[in-house]
């Protein structure tokens, strides 16, 4: 039987079970394009950030400050103040250097993760959905064995059978996609943020 038999039997017998699973599908393709699409090096560092390095190299620290105040990423503000720190005197170059590689590289990487824990929590949902549907087709199993002496006992009986096993593959079918999308974004993100952060660190060693 293939998932679109699948998607047929549960559709026809349990749409509660099928809009669920619909809706859970939907939301998470959602969240992980939304996440495709901004997890990248050149939309997370600063606007212009070549012309940044630029000035950061000839010591023109203040026009940088003013670049990245007009700059409304995440990652502007927070350099912008890690460069005010600097000169104001409150840290050294080390420290910044110890900051960004711990407390900011967490920071940072919670900021990328946004809606992707919903992504994960879905392959444990769209799991409990599908024995729920298998739960309601044992029910159907164990009232055509009450009514066995109904006509209709091994339309229910086949009903039954057929929702749960149905159900149980397409909760799990939709399980399996989801954990492949949730592994391909969060590797993602890694990949991503590594390469932000040796940049950052590079930029703040040439100040």
């Amino acid at each position: 039987m293939s998932v679109l038999d699948a998607i047929g039997v549960v559709f026809s017998n349990a749409p509660l079970i099928f809009f669920l699973l619909f809706i859970l599908s939907v939301l998470s393709l959602a969240f992980f394009f939304e996440r495709l699409a901004n997890v990248k090096v050149s939309k997370v560092l600063p606007k212009n950030f070549e012309q940044i390095k630029a000035d950061i190299l000839s010591k023109n620290t203040r026009e940088v400050i003013h670049r990245l105040q007009r700059d409304n990423r995440y990652l502007s503000k927070e350099i912008k103040n890690l460069l005010e720190i600097y000169l104001e005197g409150k840290a050294s170059k080390e420290d910044l250097l110890a900051f960004i590689r711990y407390s900011l590289a967490e920071r940072l990487y919670n900021h990328l993760s946004r809606r992707v824990s919903f992504i994960s929590m879905s392959v444990t949902l769209a799991t409990l959905i599908g024995l729920a549907g298998t739960v309601f087709g044992l029910i159907e199993v164990f009232s055509a064995f009450y009514h066995s002496n109904n006509p209709q006992a091994y339309n229910l009986l086949a009903k039954g059978i057929a929702l749960s096993l149905n159900s149980t593959a397409l909760g799990l079918f939709v399980a399996i996609i989801n954990f492949i999308l949730y592994w391909f974004i969060k590797e993602r993100i890694n990949s991503v943020l590594q390469k932000v952060l040796l940049e950052i660190e590079n930029l703040f060693v040439i100040l």
